[in-house]
């Protein structure tokens, strides 16, 4: 009995507490109201005011313009007086609101005919003139009280006191009810038969009291309290007293279904929040009270059911759609006791009861999600339905988060990934009717992709393999259509629909990792999450996703082909056919999307991506699997070239040729390093020559539709380039002879030939046509000026640079392109680093018989001509490149390699034969100390005299200082060290330099101004 008492006494407590909270909300509510009338009155004052004055200025400036007017005053002074009268009496004398008054002037004479009796005028019509509104301004309407707000006196005896008169009377109730008990006054059954006589009573007091709207909190609070007492004699009857009928479940569970229909029905009838509110609670209370101990999930969740129904019936009708968020609670609470107790014991989790609980949460889930659509109305009062419609469908994912412990479960995805994808299907519903709630989509996605990760990754198996790609695509597919009909239904999408196919494909690399073998049944399913997702960019224009699925499915093939055992062909022609599709099917895609959205971020770097990183895996393969015969994997090769060319064709994306050329080259010099075997050259002989001649060819085949662009004829000119050094190191290593400078002469004569044809086939106001002439200019001079230090060595390379260089600014000359300028300036200085700043150029060669007649001759000398032909090409505008005069650093080169000529020829000539290297030394011989001396001296002579020609200052402060280093240099140096002969020819030598120097000065810069 105590039980019931303290359960009686927590039901009343709440009663008293509820409405209070209510009370609080409404007063603050009520007072709020109050200051926004407050404002509005206010507003609507000033409004009138405002007006009001507008008008009496209207009237004034109206009666000003009647009083003013003097050409009617000289023509009607008749008229004039019955106008002014109102305005003095305006001036002096209030007079009463009446009509605007319309004065009409009497007629006046006919004017006075002129002297002329032939002009005859027509008098004019009398005027009308409108009196101005004298009437007074109308008082402003007195604004309205603010409705008083809820005293404390009023709160205490229209509210309190009634909710403490019902707990009294409640308490009253179960006070007398313990003492009859205790006393053996009144047996169980009288007991429960005035229990429930009160407790309808009370609800019968309370519908008649509700007829005065006064006594409205006192009606409210005597049908709560009677409901309480209904439930909580019910309650007794059945679990304490075991009073016939109630003994039954059966009977008592139909009295408290009717107690909660008759709340319900009350709330609505009286708009009685807290009976609604207690009926729900009592109806919730009903099974737990009522419990068996026996699992009857039909019975139970088809009352909780019925129970929902009535209450979001209620909260459609009165809008009370917090009930709704109630009923949600009620319902998950429901399901969890449930769970918790019975669905072990029950064994849910075996056989085909395991439908029982996934038709409950997915039955409820569904109910609420119908019921947010049934009660929408306004969207700023839909959050509740919505969200209790979410939090079921989060009880029902939570549900099958525990079913992954449950391997019974598990074993079975087609039912485990129904009940899954069932309630993706329930959100999304929530999220199309709901907008406000668009996030539950990507939450549910992300929740079902851990779901789907947990079982890939701890429960799949070979034999599970084809249920888990149809869950998969089945996932995909279903959010993919949401965003597709997003799309068109609001022309925008949320970052999370984009990339949910994206997911799809995660899960789908997933069993490559998980599984040792992997099924040729995945790729088709790749094949279709990634048309999903090109079909979705073209309706989102989100082409970020497309590239992750490129990678994504390139990552799964390059997965497959690290499980494949090394130096086995067998499995490399089923490898080469699903990469070949793939490349295939993002090549289209991407040459479409680049150019149906060219200005979306990374539509560019579409099609660029999708040409290489086939070829990548291409390359992996061919590391990976030590292929001997290059066919297969260049014969892949060879279709993406022209897929890729052809694309180009017809699209116009020329970036893909040189993209298509890069590839090639990579995979071959990749398969060169990796595989290649002198005894098999001649295969990948034909291999390298082919596809030089597919690029070479390209643009001069399809010349009518590339002749003003620049990257086709780019890529025919650099397709030599990257091929000549493949076909220079087969040959080397299969065939080595001494005629390898044939190569490069073999090279140029393409080039050659397709800078005729540019010649003659372009014409010269071709906007590509300079850059296609300096490509293959510079190209074939490349291979020209490499015939020398391939055919020869060491010398003969940096020779080699020098006339390229000095080539590349002769062709700058006719085809003015910066880029050749540049080229050949870097190649220039590159040979003077090697020549003036590399020391073993001096060991380069064994001192030979004869002094002087060496390789540093031709090699300084033909380097230095080389630079002055440059600084003599690169005449002005062109002569500098930003702001470096090449011509003076180019001549500034060359002066000084021939200077360092000297110097080693001098060393050369006192080496002794047979020596590894030439030496400089200044100690020790006498006569090379003199003729470093001389050689310097005649060498500033000589510059002097060009910058006195040339008028070239510079070159003649060169002189000068050169000079005087040969005179310091005899002074301090040779006048002590040196023997007296040669002391003696030095001094008598420098000493006639000396003298010419000032000669020419004094002949030809005395009188020089500049």
């Amino acid at each position: 009995m105590d039980e019931i008492i303290l359960l009686l006494v927590i039901i009343g407590g709440a009663v008293l507490i509820m409405p209070i909270i209510a009370l609080v909300l409404a007063v603050r509510a009520r007072r709020r109201g109050d200051e926004l009338g407050a404002e509005i009155s206010s507003l609507r004052e000033i409004a009138t005011r405002s007006v009001e004055r507008e008008a009496r200025l209207i009237r004034r400036i109206e009666a000003l313009e009647a009083g003013t007017r003097p050409a009617q005053a000289q023509q009607a002074p008749a008229a004039a007086a019955p106008v002014a009268a109102p305005e003095a009496i305006a001036k002096h004398a209030p007079v009463p609101s009446i009509e605007p008054v319309f004065v009409t002037a009497p007629a006046a004479p006919p004017p006075v005919p002129p002297s002329e009796p032939a002009a005859v005028k027509t008098p004019t019509p009398p005027a009308i003139v409108h009196a101005p509104d004298f009437r007074p301004m109308e008082e402003p309407k007195p604004r309205p009280a603010p409705a008083p707000g809820l005293s404390l006196e009023q709160f205490m005896g229209a509210k309190l006191f009634a909710w403490v008169g019902g707990l009294a009377l409640f308490l009253g109730i179960i006070f007398f009810v313990k003492l009859s008990i205790e006393r053996g006054w009144i047996s169980p059954e009288l007991r429960t038969a005035i229990g429930f006589v009160i407790g309808a009573g009370l609800v019968g007091a309370g519908v008649v009291i509700q007829r005065r709207k006064p006594y409205a909190t006192l009606a409210h609070t005597l049908c709560a309290t009677g409901i309480v007492v209904l439930y909580g004699v019910s309650f007794a009857a059945h679990a304490l007293y075991h009073i016939p009928p109630f003994n039954h479940a059966l009977v008592t569970f139909g009295m408290m279904t009717l107690i909660t229909t008759t709340a319900f029905l009350l709330a609505v009838r009286m708009e009685a929040q807290v009976v609604a509110v207690l009926g729900m609670l009592g109806g919730f209370l009903t099974p737990i009270l009522c419990s068996t101990g026996q699992d009857n999930p039909g019975g139970l969740f088809g009352y909780i059911a019925l129970l929902d129904i009535g209450v979001l019936a209620v909260a459609k009708h009165k809008r009370w759609l917090h009930l709704t968020a109630l009923a949600a609670a009620g319902t998950i609470i429901m399901q969890s006791g449930w769970m918790v107790k019975f669905f072990r014991s029950s064994e849910y989790a075996m056989g085909s009861a395991t439908w029982i609980p996934v038709i409950v949460f997915l039955g409820f889930a569904t109910l609420f999600m119908l019921a947010a659509w049934w009660s929408r109305q306004r969207e700023d009062e839909d959050a509740y339905p919505a969200g209790a419609a979410l939090a079921l469908c989060g009880s029902a994912l939570f549900a099958a988060f525990v079913f992954l412990g449950f391997g019974a479960i598990t074993e079975r995805p087609t039912l485990l990934y129904t009940f899954v994808l069932g309630i993706n299907a329930v959100v999304l519903l929530i999220v199309w009717q709901q907008p406000r709630v668009a996030r539950a989509q990507g939450i549910v996605a992300t929740l079902t992709f851990l779901h789907l990760s947990i079982w890939t990754t701890t429960r799949l198996t070979d034999e599970l393999l084809p249920y888990a790609l149809g869950i998969y695509l089945g996932f995909g597919l279903l959010h993919t259509a949401f965003a597709v009909l997003w799309q068109r239904r609001s022309n925008t999408s949320t970052l999370f629909m984009s990339w949910t196919p994206v997911i799809t494909l995660v899960l789908l690399l997933m069993p490559v990792l998980c599984l040792d073998a992997v099924s040729l049944m995945l790729w088709p399913a790749i094949l279709l999450v990634d048309l999903l997702i090109i079909g979705l960019a073209i309706f989102t224009g989100a082409l970020i996703p497309v590239l992750a699925a490129l990678a994504l499915t390139l990552i799964t093939a390059g997965a497959w082909l690290f499980r494949l055992p090394a130096n086995t062909a067998g499995s490399l022609g089923l490898f080469l056919i699903v990469l070949g599709g793939f490349a295939v099917l993002f090549g289209v895609a991407s040459s479409f999307l680049s150019r149906k959205m060219p200005k979306v971020p990374f539509a560019a770097m579409l099609p660029v991506s999708s040409a290489v990183l086939p070829f990548a895996l291409l390359i992996l393969a061919t590391l990976h699997l030590h292929v001997i015969d290059p066919s297969a994997v260049f014969g892949l090769a060879l279709l993406l070239t022209v897929f890729l060319l052809g694309l180009a064709y017809i699209s116009g994306l020329t970036v893909l040729v040189p993209t298509a050329l890069g590839c090639v080259l990579a995979l071959e010099w990749a398969w060169h390093q990796q595989s290649f075997n002198a005894e098999h050259a001649a295969t990948p002989l034909l291999w390298y020559l082919g596809f030089y001649v597919l690029f070479t060819a390209f643009p001069l085949v399809f010349e009518k539709l590339f002749a003003k662009r620049q990257l086709p004829w780019i890529a025919s000119a650099a397709a030599g380039l990257g091929t000549f050094g493949l076909v220079y190191r087969l040959v080397g290593q299969t065939w080595p002879n001494e005629m390898m400078g044939l190569l490069p002469v073999a090279f140029a004569v393409a080039p050659l030939l397709c800078l005729v044809f540019v010649l003659k086939q372009h014409a010269a106001d071709n906007p590509a046509r300079l850059t296609q002439l300096a490509w293959f200019g510079g190209v074939a001079l490349f291979f020209i000026t490499l015939i020398f230090p391939i055919q020869f060595e060491k010398q003969w390379i940096t020779l080699g640079w020098a006339l390229e260089g000095a080539a590349l600014c002769w062709l700058f000359r006719r085809v003015p392109h910066p880029g050749l300028r540049g080229t050949g300036a870097v190649l220039l200085a590159a040979s003077f680093v090697r020549l003036a700043l590399n020391p073993a150029v001096l060991a380069y060669q064994m001192r030979g018989e004869t002094a002087i007649l060496n390789w540093q001759l031709y090699a300084y000398s033909l380097s230095a001509l080389a630079m002055f032909a440059a600084a003599r090409w690169l005449s002005p505008p062109n002569d500098c490149w930003d702001k470096v005069n090449l011509r003076g650093v180019f001549c500034a080169f060359g002066g000084i390699l021939l200077f360092l000529l000297l110097n080693i020829e001098i060393a050369d000539a006192f080496t002794p034969a047979g020596e590894r290297s030439i030496t400089f030394d200044f100690d020790g011989n006498f006569g090379r100390d003199m003729t470093y001396t001389i050689a310097w001296a005649l060498y500033a002579l000589v510059l002097l005299i060009i910058g006195i020609w040339q008028r070239n200052a510079p070159t003649r402060y060169a002189g000068v200082g050169l000079l005087a280093v040969a005179l310091l240099k005899l002074f301090l140096h040779d006048l002590a060290n040196i023997e007296s002969i040669y002391r003696i020819g030095a001094l008598m030598v420098v000493a006639v330099i000396a003298l010419a120097a000032s000669f020419l000065y004094q002949r030809f810069l005395t009188d020089d101004k500049s």
